[in-house]
């Protein structure tokens, strides 16, 4: 028997809140820093551990919101096909060969890191409103939007301090702006829905992107790229 879209919200609403409470005992379990003087008490290693978990967290959040949102309100327009991966973070030097990514230095990556999370502070505000607004929106779906923003914030803040405590004195790189608010807002609902596609597809990649190159920095600051 088909579930309602009603049901459907119901049946995911109880899963969202099985999984992300296993999850959410891992962010939870070293609260975040709210002064500098708490932070600089954490071993680097600490700081690590906290902002990969909140990655990781933020990244399967993510993944739960791209597939909500193509399963309700793209897939019989065939968006997954059509979607062309073109994503205002495509100007940043992104590393996609695990070799090369390996092979770059560790505040190269995070600068890289931080550059991607300061380019969706303004998408993600967006992207909280336009869901908000969708027709038919499951709750689950906003309340995963509204916890990736808090997220991104709170991860751009814990790269903010490992790139301060591993290279003092480093400047940020630039960020790219965004320039999909016409797109997002228009009235036309293929184009509305294609670029809500396309956006969680975008911040999907790039948080998975996020995830493997903390890992990656982390190997090589707390490992020595023993890993």
């Amino acid at each position: 028997m088909q579930l309602s879209w009603s049901q459907s919200c119901s049946w995911m609403i109880q899963l969202l809140l099985v999984s992300n409470l296993l999850l959410w005992e891992c962010v939870v379990s070293r609260p975040m820093c709210l002064d500098i003087e708490g932070c600089n008490k954490l071993s680097l290693q600490e700081l690590f551990d906290h902002a990969i978990v909140i990655a990781q967290y933020t990244s399967n959040l993510t993944t739960q919101m791209s597939e909500e949102f193509d399963e309700n309100f793209a897939k019989s327009l065939g968006y997954k096909a059509r979607n062309s991966s073109i994503c205002h973070t495509t100007s940043l030097a992104t590393l996609e060969i695990n070799e090369q990514i390996q092979q770059t230095q560790s505040d190269e990556l995070l600068k890289v890191m931080i550059s991607i999370s300061r380019a969706w502070y303004h998408p993600l505000e967006h992207l909280v409103r336009a869901v908000a607004a969708l027709k038919g929106t499951c709750e689950t779906m906003l309340s995963k939007i509204k916890e990736v923003e808090e997220k991104n914030q709170e991860l751009l803040e814990e790269m903010k301090r490992i790139l301060v405590r591993v290279h003092p004195g480093a400047e940020e790189n630039a960020y790219p702006a965004w320039m999909g608010l016409a797109e997002v807002r228009s009235a036309n609902e293929d184009t509305h829905h294609f670029a809500l596609s396309n956006l969680l597809h975008c911040l999907r990649s790039d948080n998975d992107k996020v995830v493997t190159y903390l890992e990656v920095v982390k190997c090589q600051v707390i490992h020595n790229n023993n890993c």
